[in-house]
């Protein structure tokens, strides 16, 4: 019997290093319990903070009607026109809301002008991600706050940043004040 024990008693180094190892993996089963507890907690304050889709819709509506009422050149001949607007929902693929509008320009030129403004919903806010517009003589794109202009009559290429643009008021893009005037430098104005 004393031979048993012995083999079996608490000093013997096998059990106690077995102990202390059962006592790692309880510790560590612990933490990773309290990590997936914390991340849950988390994850529905943010999904609490977020508005429900109506909401998010809505604030779209709202860009998208704002947009229609602009007027962009100098002597206010410019504005948009059949002004139509997409929104995706998030998918498995994308995890935002996207959407896209479209429009037609009407410019002083004798061919149709088309916009379309593409936008991201993310971090509680609509944002202007990047844009086209297509006329008779150039065709602009948008991405951000960059530009690149490239003009059918001498081949060539402008690019630079909106805000030089904005301060010489060279471009008559109904990006710019889309960009500067409905939205806050591209990111929806939240009241």
């Amino acid at each position: 019997m004393s031979f048993i024990a012995s083999n079996f008693s608490i000093n013997n180094f096998p059990i106690r290093k077995q102990w202390r190892s059962l006592v790692n993996i309880f510790l560590i089963c612990v933490i990773c319990l309290a990590i997936t507890f914390a991340n849950s907690l988390s994850n529905n304050v943010s999904a609490a903070r977020e508005p429900d889709s109506s909401q998010i819709i809505d604030r779209f509506e709202i860009i998208k009607n704002k947009m229609a009422k602009l007027r962009f050149c100098y002597n206010e001949s410019c504005f948009y026109r059949n002004v139509t607007s997409k929104i995706i929902p998030p998918s498995d693929k994308n995890p935002h809301y996207t959407a896209e509008i479209s429009a037609a320009v009407e410019r002083p030129s004798a061919s149709p002008d088309l916009a379309d403004y593409h936008f991201v919903y993310a971090d509680d806010h609509w944002q202007l991600v990047k844009g086209e517009e297509f006329t008779d003589v150039a065709d602009y794109v948008f991405i951000g706050d960059r530009y690149e202009i490239y003009s059918v009559h001498n081949s060539h290429t402008l690019s630079g940043n909106l805000d030089k643009a904005k301060e010489d008021g060279g471009i008559k893009s109904g990006y710019l004040p889309l960009y500067y005037e409905v939205l806050d430098r591209g990111i929806e104005r939240v009241k």
